[in-house]
């Protein structure tokens, strides 16, 4: 039998192609199964996956049946695409990857991208299952991005620092005018962007004629950690909430989370009950994600990669972990921003240990190093990725792993 995920494999997992041409092409060619379930898209730099597992998770406590589609993965592919939580089979998935091979090929006169095959086949797989909502987690951007071909019920931008600039652009503005290419005519929009890109956002609403919803206006969170937070909104005001998500920095996702379901209500007609908010989210499955694989001492496991997340990721960690300083394992890709991240992280970081991310596209470990030396002195470079995180268990000591979502996948995948 041929091989649906040896084509996919062989598009190159970070080949970017932007335009939306072939991914509409495509989709037009099986029938446009993008329009069959009503969507929800989730932008912004940092905690997009968050808001959309949190919004999911909410529905499907509703009762409703609800497709996710999140990128990337940690260890498989399938992770990708679930319904309900629950991953597509790798025999589902491959028999959609063949069919789409065949189709691509003879509907397209350019090879699709990855991205594009892998979200065709999550439109299509929730369309034959006939999901109630499709959630869908923006890949890079939003103009060109391959989930932007819908028309959704409600959109979000989580926020926006720079990232990708070499093909957002760069500067905050211009990014943000590339991620808020997601707000269409009519369509709501929840954000919690600020400033510049607050700035932006709101004039493509008002082009739009989209009501905007906006974080600490229109609706906010009090509390201190996910354990036990009030939110207030349009027409939600509820009292001593609590989600399985960690770090405070959560706190404002799932505020996202909640507001686009408050949009759901009010704009849509479509019920959801306190309860399963309250069900929803103490049940989100959102693994990699200041994720305490050990209490003590703690060994965390984050999958930030940019430096807006690295700033979330050492406030959460003085929050969470007052007055101690953390050893981290940190590998990153061939992204920008890498100095910055040190910078963000070197107030909570004790000791370094640097590494290579078991992928092509992984940074150089001595030009990590040498960025890394400017603010913080302890350091020590293991290239193998497995031998560094057994130095890092043998220290015994308050620990975090990150740089990269692709570096935690790795480690997990040795320890399952």
């Amino acid at each position: 039998m041929q091989n649906g995920l040896s084509y996919l494999n062989s598009l190159g997992l970070h080949k970017v192609k932007p335009e939306l041409g072939r991914i509409k092409s495509l989709l037009n060619a099986l029938g446009n199964p993008e329009d069959k379930i009503p969507g929800i898209i989730i932008a912004g730099t940092n905690g997009k996956g968050s808001v959309a597992s949190a919004i999911a998770s909410v529905l499907s406590a509703q009762g409703y049946k609800v497709g996710l589609y999140t990128s990337p993965h940690l260890i498989s592919i399938t992770e990708r695409i679930k319904i309900n939580d629950v991953q597509i089979s790798n025999s589902d998935l491959n028999s959609i990857l063949i069919e789409l091979k065949e189709v691509a090929e003879k509907s397209l006169l350019e090879t699709p991208s990855y991205f594009e095959i892998i979200t065709a086949a999550a439109f299509l797989y929730f369309a034959r299952e006939k999901v109630d909502f499709n959630v869908l987690e923006v890949g890079l951007g939003g103009r060109w991005d391959a989930t932007n071909v819908i028309t959704p019920l409600v959109s979000v931008i989580t926020n926006i620092t720079l990232e990708h600039t070499e093909y957002l652009g760069e500067t905050i503005a211009e990014i943000a005018a590339e991620k808020a290419c997601i707000i269409k005519a009519s369509v709501p929009i929840i954000t919690a962007a600020v400033d510049d890109a607050l700035d932006v956002i709101e004039q493509r609403a008002t082009e739009k004629a989209s009501p905007l919803l906006l974080y600490g206006r229109d609706f906010l969170v009090n509390g201190n950690n996910t354990e036990n937070f009030d939110y207030n909104g349009i027409k939600f005001d509820i009292k001593n909430l609590k989600s399985n998500l960690k770090s405070i920095y959560q706190l404002k996702n799932i505020s996202i989370a909640i507001a686009a379901i408050e949009s759901l209500e009010i704009n849509r007609n479509i019920t959801i009950t306190e309860q399963s908010i309250r069900d929803g989210l103490s049940n989100i499955n959102w693994e990699g994600r200041f994720e305490v694989t050990r209490e003590h001492p703690p060994l965390i496991l984050d999958s930030a990669h940019n430096p807006g997340a690295a700033k979330l990721l050492a406030y959460s960690i003085e929050h969470s972990y007052p007055n101690t300083q953390f050893t981290f394992l940190i590998g990153m890709l061939d992204d920008k921003g890498h100095e910055e991240f040190f910078r963000e992280i070197s107030r909570v970081a004790e000791k370094l240990i640097i590494t290579q991310v078991p992928s092509e596209r992984t940074t150089d470990p001595r030009a990590l190093m040498e960025l890394a030396q400017k603010y913080i002195g302890n350091i020590k470079l293991i290239k193998n990725y497995e031998l560094a995180y057994s130095e890092l268990l043998n220290l015994k000591k308050p620990s975090c792993i990150t740089g990269s979502l692709y570096l935690i996948g790795a480690i997990k995948n040795q320890t399952n």
